[in-house]
């Protein structure tokens, strides 16, 4: 039998910590924006409250001092939390190559499907972690869900790109963009755009044709 989620997070106090400072931050019902402009002269940038509650690394205790403070938590139970998510890291090798994550972008800088895939996970995690079956709940219009739970899992485990028009009820549903949809819809042009040069690429490498220089950027459109 697999274990629940809720084993897992004890059995890794990394996964706990995570846990225990989203919902403290969906109880105090904040947005990272928000906590950011809560912790003044401490200067963490949304995106950095962001990460910390991922539960894929370790944040700093400064961070997540500053992210209990905001949230109206108690520093001395986050210092304990913290405390054994740090010793747990300690016994676990670092990960191969030891890649960092590349910072989430803002729909208007967005140019790849990765970078689009990227912002969807931390709309998703920004709006509180909402399941694939609260998502489709939320975008059902005349009784037919506009955001099938089985198309948008397989978007968010990357193994295929939205459709535009998915993209923007996800948006919709996540309701944590400030972005106008516009800027959403120019995102996903140029994601796609990307995508379809990518794919031309490898097909004229598999066939050994060669192209001319000027043909060999990917292409870039305003954002």
């Amino acid at each position: 039998m697999g274990r629940t989620p809720s084993a897992r997070a004890e059995a890794d106090p990394v996964v706990g910590l995570a846990q225990w400072l989203r919902s403290l931050r969906r109880q105090a019902g904040l947005t990272y924006q928000q906590m950011a402009h809560r912790t003044g002269a401490a200067g963490f940038a949304p995106a950095t409250f962001w990460r910390a509650a991922r539960g894929t690394t370790v944040p700093r205790w400064a961070v997540v001092e500053a992210f209990v403070t905001a949230c109206g938590g108690d520093p001395g139970q986050a210092r304990g939390r913290w405390t054994a998510a740090a010793e747990r890291r300690r016994e676990v090798p670092a990960a191969p190559g030891g890649r960092r994550e590349e910072p989430v972008l803002g729909p208007e800088f967005i140019h790849t499907p990765a970078q689009l895939l990227q912002a969807m996970r931390a709309m998703r995690l920004d709006a509180g972690g909402p399941s694939l079956r609260e998502l489709e709940d939320r975008a059902r219009f005349h009784g037919v869900t506009l955001l099938p739970h089985s198309t948008v899992g397989a978007v968010l485990r990357g193994e295929r790109m939205p459709s535009k028009t998915l993209l923007l009820h996800f948006v919709a549903a996540c309701g944590v963009s400030r972005a106008p949809i516009g800027v959403w819809e120019d995102a996903w042009d140029r994601a796609d755009a990307y995508r379809r040069w990518a794919r031309s690429r490898t097909r004229s490498a598999r066939h050994g044709a060669h192209r001319p220089v000027g043909d060999a950027q990917p292409p870039v459109r305003a954002a």
